[in-house]
């Protein structure tokens, strides 16, 4: 049997994770649920505290401004240092930073500029523990166990970061406006105690290794340029975000503008995709047994683009929410192989740098989706959107198709690459298994 066959065959073999990415795991779980708390808390004390409808605008883009601004250098730090270390050191500092605000919130009201800057450095640390931990992954799991690791991240964010925490942030905010920041606050001091539980990571480059940021940064564009395969699928992840939220920012107007619902039925709308994208998620490691990569990879494209030509012409709230979820298992199962895929390809001393410059692409994909959204319904109709978005992600799935072989090739090069590694290195590697297990 080739190299490359055997990287298209699943594992027939259910992977055991190990202790070290349950406590990785757990730390995440804490972490989103208080993410989601603080991210339904913030804009209710804006509200609070301004009398202008731009308040919740204000921090809104303070919180998004990181992600931007903060990408590349995030994973500059994530390749010089122990990423372990990294992750549970920004979490710390986050614990303080919140805790101290929650007290000024139990003691006074404080004004909307400083809601922002609270916004603002909690999403440049997000920005860096994301990547930090996208990278970390790889040195707790084995590569077969990947699929099955980051669906289990992936659950995190959407049942902590979208339903248990934004709900529990607003009951807590009712009672006491300080109460779901000093939770949250907890929450990053767990979750750092528990990443430090996992010990240290790789060992961080020297001073007299480390160049100047700039060449850093350039090192890891340069990777991903280079790289024809990863480089294809960033642009398949930006032009799939860009017609994924094309279509998906236009459904609050599907809900209340043209089929007429109430607006409480758009909330059905969010859970159903939260659960559709759950469901991807907690079946990511069945999945990647049962299909090979390029399959799954195909089927996430042809499930996202019909179910937003399909939600173009719903008519009833049910129709919607139903077509969401069939979307929010389509992106899921997307990122989970995209991630997967980068994961094995990238050298691991470059693969912070080149996750932060897929994560910015995407995230600029995002934003011009849509940016394109409003205006296109502006122009044309609501529908509208939604019909050119499920084009696009159907026209992708044509790219994909044709761009099978060389992902089959790529998973096969890094599969021969990690057994020539661990070939040479057989005692130590069974020793770190029987430690991980």
């Amino acid at each position: 049997m080739t190299s490359a066959e055997l990287a298209a065959k699943p594992p027939k073999t259910r992977p055991q994770l190990g202790r070290k990415f349950h406590l990785l795991w757990s730390a995440s779980a804490v972490s989103f649920v208080g993410d989601g708390m603080r991210d339904s808390a913030l804009p209710l004390l804006a509200v609070a505290v301004s009398e202008s409808p731009s308040a919740v605008s204000v921090v809104s883009v303070a919180g998004s401004l990181p992600f931007l601004v903060m990408s590349l250098y995030a994973g500059v730090l994530a390749d010089r240092a122990d990423r372990r270390r990294l992750m549970w050191t920004i979490d710390a500092a986050r614990a303080v930073v919140v805790l101290g605000f929650a007290a000024w919130v139990y003691f006074g009201a404080p004004p909307l500029a400083a809601l922002a800057a609270l916004a603002f450095l909690l999403g440049c640390g997000e920005t860096v523990f994301s990547n930090a931990a996208t990278s970390a992954i790889p040195e707790l799991v084995r590569r077969d166990q990947l699929d099955a690791a980051n669906g289990r991240m992936q659950a995190n964010m959407l049942v902590g970061g979208n339903l248990i925490g934004p709900l529990l942030g607003s009951v807590l905010f009712a009672a006491a406006a300080a109460s779901p920041f000093t939770v949250d606050g907890v929450s990053f001091a767990l979750a750092a105690v528990l990443v430090a539980a996992t010990g240290r990571s790789t060992a961080p480059r020297s001073r007299a290794d480390r160049r100047p940021v700039l060449t850093e940064i350039r090192e890891g564009i340069t990777w991903l340029v280079r790289h024809r395969e990863v480089r294809t699928l960033a642009v398949l992840s930006t032009l799939g975000a860009l017609g994924c939220f094309m279509g998906t920012t236009m459904m609050v107007l599907m809900v209340t503008r043209v089929i007429h619902a109430p607006a409480a039925s758009y909330g059905i709308v969010l859970a159903a995709g939260a659960i559709g994208g759950t469901a991807a998620s907690t079946l990511a490691g069945r999945l990647s047994r049962l299909l090979n990569r390029g399959t799954r990879i195909a089927l996430a494209f042809l499930l996202m683009g019909v179910a937003l030509l399909l939600m173009g012409l719903a008519t009833s709230v049910a129709e919607v929410a139903a077509l969401y979820a069939v979307t929010g298992f389509g992106m899921v199962t997307w990122n989970i192989q995209a991630v997967s895929l980068r994961q094995q390809a990238v050298p691991k001393d470059l693969l912070g740098r080149v996750n932060s410059c897929y994560m910015l692409l995407a995230r600029l994909g995002i934003m011009s989706g849509a940016a394109l959204s409003g205006w296109i319904a502006s122009v044309s109709s609501i529908r509208t959107p939604l019909f050119i978005g499920g084009g696009l992600l159907l026209a992708l799935l044509v790219a994909v198709l044709f761009l099978l072989p060389r992902m089959t090739a790529m998973e096969a090069a890094a599969a021969a690459a990690a057994t020539s590694g661990a070939s040479g290195a057989s005692g130590a590697s069974g020793a770190s298994a029987g430690e991980e297990q």
